[in-house]
């Protein structure tokens, strides 16, 4: 048994909840710091929180904490993107072999309420309107902005991108430390397509909608009420010109005329709700000695368009987890094999998704591109037990992302190779294909011991 520790975490968010869980539950006293007021008891106002994805890798850690079963009532389950043209057209792209492949669509406030009433329940002491101001690396303290000195064993940053631990660890090791900020030039605001008169959605509801316009887009997740959260992402400079209410409503009314007669309230949501920044966060090292550790957004923030920001948070958790139990209170090896492993899947998952909101916006309303994946899902259905797309290994697997990241190189040789000039499924050489796979990805697959089995909860 390792012994118990007093563990200070920063930021009551969705991986500081969870992971105050995961500790709590191991028997250590645990201590968590909330700069805001307890969201449980306030009315949130929407439009600050692009709605999430669960997939496999943030499932397999909320199962291992016990917790599946209460998490499943606030999911909906989505199986395709919808694709929107200037026209009204649809067009619908399944993400995985079959409906049952989803992804599970949540509301950040409706999951963290959760994961904050079990983290008390569990006996978490948790300290709203109060966040870490110093750490005192060598005394293991703490200073608050409620003048409080605490002092600790271990300490986690999960406080988000503006992570405030984080900071006190840039400070503390100097030159040592390497961290930026890459922002994406495009940020966002949240709108809202309310729920039919009669309680009905206005659109496909199993569908995350996407509006692809080239270097900008709409984005529609469902909620549980009947309703969709919309998530425009613009260009930055942008917002600026749409100060101006009557140049907004003739962008919107040009690029989304089939969202106007849904959406009655479009206008009145951009001008109240705040414009939201996207970027990527890349820090190294992401541990301080056997003191502390970054988890999150705080080590690796990301745009969402992998839906992979959540679930990379609670894969830190997972992985933080299996190397306590390696390494019983030998936090100098837990941290650096955490810090070499986890900062791999970061910086590949943040490649991911900076490369699938090119995906997004712009590839997915090409026929070329849209043929591609349907080529795929075709050798993909052919050969499970061989082939996954990278996003099905993303998504339904638990391979690691570096590793689905890589995978992805040799698999768009093979794509390549097999359309070649076809134009039609019917011309697919699926022998061609299965040679192609036996001879590039499958020895790669057994170098790197992987499986594509998918998870199941």
């Amino acid at each position: 048994m390792e012994k118990s520790k007093k563990v200070i975490i920063a930021g009551a968010g969705l991986v500081g909840s969870l992971l105050a869980i995961a500790l709590k539950k191991r028997g250590h006293e645990v201590l968590v710091f909330e700069k805001r007021p307890d969201l449980r008891l306030e009315s949130l106002s929407a439009g600050k929180s692009i709605n999430l994805i669960l997939t496999a890798k943030g499932i397999r850690t909320i199962v291992a904490l016990g917790l599946w079963r209460e998490v499943q009532t606030i999911l909906s389950p989505v199986i395709g993107r919808m694709m929107h043209n200037v026209r009204g057209e649809q067009a619908f792209q399944p993400y995985g072999k079959n409906p049952s492949e989803c992804n599970f669509s949540v509301g950040r406030a409706d999951l963290n309420k959760l994961l904050l009433s079990e983290a008390q329940k569990a006996g978490v002491k948790i300290h709203f309107e109060s966040s870490l101001t110093a750490i005192d690396f060598e005394n293991k303290k703490i200073s608050t902005t409620n003048n409080e000195m605490i002092s600790y064993d271990l300490i986690f940053g999960t406080d988000g991108s503006g992570s405030i631990v984080r900071k006190e660890l840039i400070k503390s090791m100097g030159e040592h430390a390497d961290y930026k900020v890459e922002p994406l030039g495009t940020d966002y605001k949240e709108l809202l397509m309310p729920a039919l008169p009669n309680g009905d959605y206005a659109m496909d509801s199993k569908s995350l909608h996407i509006w692809p316009r080239g270097k900008h887009m709409l984005m529609a997740l469902p909620n549980l009420d009947g309703s969709f959260t919309m998530t425009l992402y613009m260009p930055v400079t942008w917002f600026k010109d749409f100060e101006d209410k009557n140049k907004f409503k003739t962008y919107f009314e040009d690029n989304y005329p089939d969202t106007i007669a849904l959406m009655p309230n479009y206008l009145e949501d951009y001008y109240c709700r705040q414009q939201g920044f996207l970027g990527i966060v890349r820090m190294k090292p992401w541990v301080y000695q056997d003191q502390l550790a970054l988890l999150g957004d705080a080590a690796h923030a990301i745009v969402p368009f992998f839906g992979q920001g959540m679930n990379s948070g609670f894969l830190d958790i997972y992985t933080l987890l299996t190397l306590m139990d390696k390494y019983p209170d030998d936090y100098y090896k837990i941290f650096s094999e955490y810090d070499k492993e986890q900062k791999k899947n970061g910086d590949a998952i943040a490649d991911l998704s900076l490369d699938n909101f090119v995906e997004m916006c712009e590839r997915v309303g090409d026929e070329k591109f849209l043929f591609r994946k349907k080529v795929e899902m075709k050798i993909e259905n052919a050969f499970p037990e061989k082939y996954r797309s990278r996003y099905g290994m993303i998504t339904y697997t638990l391979i690691a992302y570096y590793l689905a990241k890589e995978a992805g190189v040799i698999q768009d040789q093979i794509l390549d190779q097999v359309i070649g000039e076809v134009t039609s499924l019917e011309e697919i050489d699926l022998n061609l294909a299965e040679k192609l796979i036996d001879e590039k990805l499958i020895p790669w697959f057994h170098q790197n011991q992987i499986s594509v089995e998918r998870y199941l909860p």
